[in-house]
């Protein structure tokens, strides 16, 4: 008994099952050999330790736990336990028995034990787990309906991501024949595609389609046969996607082709493509008519004259391997040469050449019209000569060329005299003739390689390169002066009537090359230099020196700070004491004076003509006007000056004002100022040009109770019949005779006159410039009985004014 024991202990030994028994207090009392290797452990480090000595304690709780269990439960137990052992990085699980052991008294004496190695099989199980994990996932993932029919096409179930995807609600078609649901060709079609899919084993692209209350709806159908056992009927996946949007775009993308094809056809333009072989593969409408039928012919057949040229040729060639060209070419078409665009361009597919394709476009009009536009840009349309845009752009280039080479030229600016008679004589038809002859003779005086350009009106400009110092400039202008002094012969009017008509030029001229200088800057030089021939006489050359270029530049200055003054207000009156024969004051003159912030009180000489050059004297006389009104207001307030008149200088310019009369009335009644009181001079300048409408003007200002002085009387040219119509009321002897009476006796006879004449018109006169007691003695023997000048009192501002009359009066 003892030798069969030990033969069963050492077999058991040997089992390559990992056996073992425990106490009831969970000590390991035997451990196979197979249990020692996977322990890695000797047994007598095993026997008499616990699970929590030998195992993790999680695992070591667990053990114990189904120990525990069998004791308890009085019957084996059969557990999975996951045991992670020394050497195996792996997972490992094994399948546990574990047999509760009772002595003869029933009492529990431990437990015996064997694990069996199911780690295989749990990795197995794990794969298909996973398996069906990753077409569960599959089957939510796919956006489409899935399927699954028998051979028959009944619908066994189906899955979808939304029953909207759906044609029909799932009670239509479940456990139903496709032939119950679809009309009969749409059933076929799905039947067919199921019997292909049992043939080859799948079935794809099967379209078919379904009405529904919304429209109709577009499906393809991909089919797979199921997996089955034997005796199991075939079953198929169908999955049905829609493509309703697709069939739409397909349906509108043929729409636009078709639309396309149209434009083609009936677009001015030439489109055709050739394939590989050379073959024509498309044309359009034009194409055809142009170059007959090119459609399956290569390159080189008869009928592609023009086509088929060797530049033609080459393009093609060079399309084919990869090129794009654009090209201008011309053709005659039917005895009229043709200017045509052409495009020659590669057709890729998916970046490979198959062919060629290409267009011609007639752009003959486009390009005379661009050549118009080009004229219209840069010419003058009258003379045809480069107008003020290309000028500056040629000036430019000289200017760079010049300081590039170191070479010397010149600018002539051109003003031809007095044009504007010949516009206001015989019309503007003639005056453009003339310009267009000027054109002419400018072009034939200068050389080959120089410019001569319009700069607008009956201005031109000539520039002049590569010159050899003044003397040959001077000679060009001389030449252009000569050129156009001579008669123009002109036709006028309806009838042609032939008129000679002579003018001159006032020519200024710029020099360049020996300094930075920019276009403009010549430009305003010339000018400069023109307008000085025009003030030396007219038909003058004048060249620009920096002299000139500072007074221009003063005259700038001046003319800022004038708009400046007008602005902030910097301008006062003056005003200077007029006095009877008793020298009593009986009034005074309102002169302007210009407070300057740099140059202090400046008089009217320093100013004034440029006023009246650019119209500024009129907001300048306005303001004169009204602060004059208001001072005659104040005066009428008060018995010591109320009797006082204020004359005031109105300048020919601002008298010529349409609203000059409505402009006084407006500033007498807003200040109260009156009238009668009010004394306007003029010079015989305001009455020169247009007489009828300022003696009408000035009636009509008479009637208001206005009194006028005619200022500087004889130092015109006076007329008498003028004279004897114009409602004055006062002529005022120029002191530049008052000055020399004593002395010259023209002056002396002029002032005689001019008092005798008074007295017989029934004029007052007053003498302006009074300095001396004998100027004053003579002119008061002479019947003077008004007077002006320093012998009285000089121009003074109205505090220093008032104090002296108060003084006078005291």
């Amino acid at each position: 008994m003892k030798d069969d024991n030990a033969r069963l202990r050492a077999a058991i030994d040997k089992l390559r099952v990992p056996i073992y028994i425990k106490d009831p207090q969970g000590r390991y009392l035997y451990a196979n050999e197979l249990a020692c290797e996977l322990l890695e452990r000797a047994r007598a480090d095993i026997l008499g330790r616990t699970d929590a000595e030998l195992f993790p304690p999680e695992l070591a709780r667990a053990m114990q736990a189904h120990d525990q269990r069998a004791l308890t439960g009085r019957e084996p137990v059969i557990v999975e336990e996951c045991v992670r052992l020394a050497g195996r990085p792996e997972m490992n699980w094994g399948l546990s028995i574990k047999q509760p052991l009772f002595d003869e008294d029933g009492a529990a004496d431990g437990v015996a034990g064997l694990t069996i190695d199911i780690t295989a099989r749990k990795r197995d199980e794990h794969e298909l787990v996973a398996l069906k994990n990753d077409y569960a996932a599959i089957l939510q993932a796919l956006p489409d309906p899935l399927f699954v029919l028998d051979a028959e096409g009944r619908c066994l179930s189906y899955r979808t991501p939304s029953e909207d995807l759906l044609a029909a609600p799932p009670s239509l078609f479940m456990g139903r024949r496709v032939h119950e649901v679809l009309p009969p060709a749409e059933a076929e079609t799905c039947l067919e595609a199921l019997r292909e899919a049992a043939r080859v084993g799948h079935s794809t692209g099967k379209v078919f389609k379904v009405e529904t209350p919304g429209g109709t709806r577009w499906f393809e159908l991909s089919v797979a046969p199921m997996a089955r056992s034997a005796g199991e009927p075939q079953r198929f996946n169908v999955l049905s996607r829609e493509i309703t949007a697709r069939k739409q775009m397909e349906q509108a993308l043929q729409e636009r082709e078709s639309l396309l094809r149209a434009v083609v056809d009936n677009t001015p333009v030439e489109y055709w493509a050739r394939d590989l072989q050379g073959r024509c593969i498309m044309q359009n409408a034009m194409t055809a008519a142009h170059w007959g039928d090119l459609l399956d012919k290569r390159v080189g057949d008869s009928g592609e004259s023009a086509p088929v040229s060797a530049d033609w040729a080459e393009s093609n060639r060079r399309a084919y391997a990869g090129e794009t060209l654009h090209k201008e070419v011309e053709y005659e078409i039917d005895g009229e040469r043709r200017v045509f665009q052409c495009l020659v361009a590669p057709i890729r597919v998916q970046g490979e050449v198959m062919g060629i394709f290409g267009f011609n476009q007639d752009v003959t009009e486009r390009k005379r019209q661009e050549r118009q536009i080009h004229e219209l840009a840069f010419f003058d349309p009258l003379t045809g000569l480069p107008n003020r845009r290309l000028m500056y752009d040629r000036l430019e280039h000289a200017l760079s060329t010049s300081a590039r080479r170191g070479t010397e030229g010149v600018l002539l600016l051109i003003d031809l005299d007095h044009f504007k008679d010949l516009n206001d004589s015989h019309g503007h038809d003639a005056g453009d003739q003339l310009l267009v002859e000027a054109g002419v003779r400018l072009n034939a005086c200068i050389r080959q390689g120089d410019t001569a350009a319009r700069l607008g009106g009956d201005e031109f400009v000539v520039i002049l390169e590569d010159i050899e110092g003044v003397a040959q400039a001077n000679t060009i202008a001389t030449r252009i002066g000569e050129a156009l002094a001579r008669p123009f012969h002109l036709r006028c009017g309806k009838d042609g009537e032939r008129v000679v008509h002579h003018v001159s030029a006032s020519i200024g001229v710029g020099a360049f090359g020996r300094g930075e200088l920019s276009a403009a800057e010549l430009l305003r030089r010339a000018d400069t230099a023109m307008y000085q021939a025009k003030a030396a006489g007219r038909n003058a050359i004048c060249f620009f020196d920096p002299a000139m270029q500072a007074a221009v530049t003063e005259r700038a200055t001046l003319h800022a700070d004038l708009r400046e003054a007008i602005r902030s207000r910097q301008f006062e009156l003056h005003y200077q004491v007029q006095v009877d024969t008793r020298r009593r004051p009986v009034g005074a003159e309102a002169l302007l004076r210009w407070r300057h912030p740099h140059k202090g009180l400046l008089a009217p000489g320093g100013f004034i003509e440029l006023a009246e050059e650019t119209g500024l004297i009129v907001p300048i006389g306005h303001w004169v006007l009204e602060t004059a009104c208001r001072q005659l207001a104040r005066w009428a307030q008060r018995a010591q000056t109320a009797h006082l008149r204020l004359a005031v200088n109105v300048s020919a310019r601002q008298f010529r004002q349409p609203s000059f009369a409505d402009e006084v009335r407006a500033l007498l009644e807003s200040t109260g100022a009156p009238a009668e009181r009010l004394k306007l001079e003029l010079t015989e300048s305001s009455l020169i040009e247009d007489a009828e409408a300022v003696i009408e003007r000035m009636q009509a200002l008479r009637a208001l109770g206005i009194r006028f002085a005619l200022d500087d009387f004889g130092t015109g040219y006076s007329s008498l019949a003028y004279l004897k119509r114009l409602p004055l009321t006062q002529l005022k002897i120029d002191q530049s005779f008052v000055r020399d009476v004593m002395s010259d006796p023209n002056d002396a006879t002029i002032a005689r006159t001019i008092l005798a004449l008074g007295s017989n018109l029934g004029l007052a006169v007053i003498a302006e410039g009074v300095e001396t007691e004998e100027q004053y003695d003579f002119l008061a023997a002479q019947g003077c009985r008004d007077y002006q000048g320093y012998l009285f009192g000089r121009p003074v501002p109205m505090e220093v004014f008032e104090a002296a009359l108060a003084q006078a009066q005291g």
